[in-house]
């Protein structure tokens, strides 16, 4: 019986004793996500850029990564292609739900989730669009690497709209 009380006590201490993630949510990271959002609104590149480091890569819906400088490029094309542009989390204005997750022995890990939405400026179609991105900082306080998530058919959809406008 002591033997098993003694074990369970060394266990419990052990358990009790192990590191575990932490979440935060208006941490310089958390609000550097959120900035990233902002610099997106107004079409600023150069704003999203200087969160990443310049050897970052992206996932955007693929297992194939992109350098972050073609990544922009796409990313600025939205405001090409869509009018009224905006991210939303909710019903009480917030652009995205972000938090930061710290990872014992592995890192930091922010992520964002929202609602992408816009108005084809040749289709004049509304589109909204659920979307996840994980951003993984590197050493430096740098983005390293990112992970986008969500359906792509709408720009394409918007893009083909686009094409075949010019070919008429």
């Amino acid at each position: 019986m002591k033997k098993t009380l003694l074990s369970i006590l060394t266990l419990t201490i052990f358990l009790s004793c192990e590191e575990k993630a932490t979440i935060e949510f208006d941490d310089p990271k958390s609000m550097a996500i959120l900035g990233i959002f902002d610099a997106y609104m107004a079409n600023d590149m150069s704003g999203i850029a200087d969160v990443y480091a310049e050897d970052a890569y992206v996932f955007s819906n693929s297992t194939d990564s992109i350098s972050i400088k073609d990544n922009l490029a796409v990313v600025a094309s939205h405001h090409e292609m869509f009018d009224n542009i905006e991210c939303v989390w909710g019903n009480q204005g917030r652009v995205a739900w972000v938090e930061t997750v710290t990872y014992p022995g592995f890192g930091k890990v922010s992520k964002a989730w929202f609602r992408w939405k816009g108005v084809g400026k040749a289709s004049g179609k509304a589109v909204e669009v659920p979307t996840n991105i994980s951003y993984f900082w590197g050493n430096e306080d740098k983005i390293q690497r990112s992970f986008l998530n969500n359906d792509t058919s709408a720009f394409l959809k918007e893009q083909e709209f686009i094409q075949s406008m010019k070919s008429e």
